[in-house]
């Protein structure tokens, strides 16, 4: 399991890291030209991948807590408001990857959690 939540705060660490940079306008959009859900979602996401990045590697609790929470809301609004976050058609499969990886994430932990106990 402690590799596992390591992997998981790397991941969630270039996160946080991107949507940082999407905030300081690195991406490939201006921030501030950037539809209003993007804005929304860079900022909380840049939050809580970054608690979640920290809780992960330190295996507190929160960290767990905040890596569940940041995948279900993610699996939630990729699927039921993707046309939210897609500009482009290749957006869309982009956003399924990401559900595709959270669910296998999720599942995963789970599985290891059960085998420990």
């Amino acid at each position: 399991m402690k590799i596992f939540l390591r992997i998981l705060s790397v991941i969630y660490a270039i996160a946080a890291v991107l949507h940082i940079g999407s905030i300081l306008g690195l991406g490939r959009i201006p921030f501030a030209d950037a539809p209003l859900s993007w804005q929304i979602s860079d900022i909380a996401y840049g939050i809580i991948d970054t608690i979640a990045a920290i809780g992960l590697w330190q295996q507190k609790w929160w960290g767990i807590a905040a890596f569940l929470a940041a995948a279900i809301s993610e699996i939630l609004l990729f699927t039921l408001v993707p046309e939210w976050f897609v500009v482009e058609p290749e957006q869309l499969t982009m956003l399924r990857g990401f559900v595709v990886y959270h669910v296998v994430a999720i599942a995963f932990y789970c599985l290891l959690k059960r085998s420990e106990q």
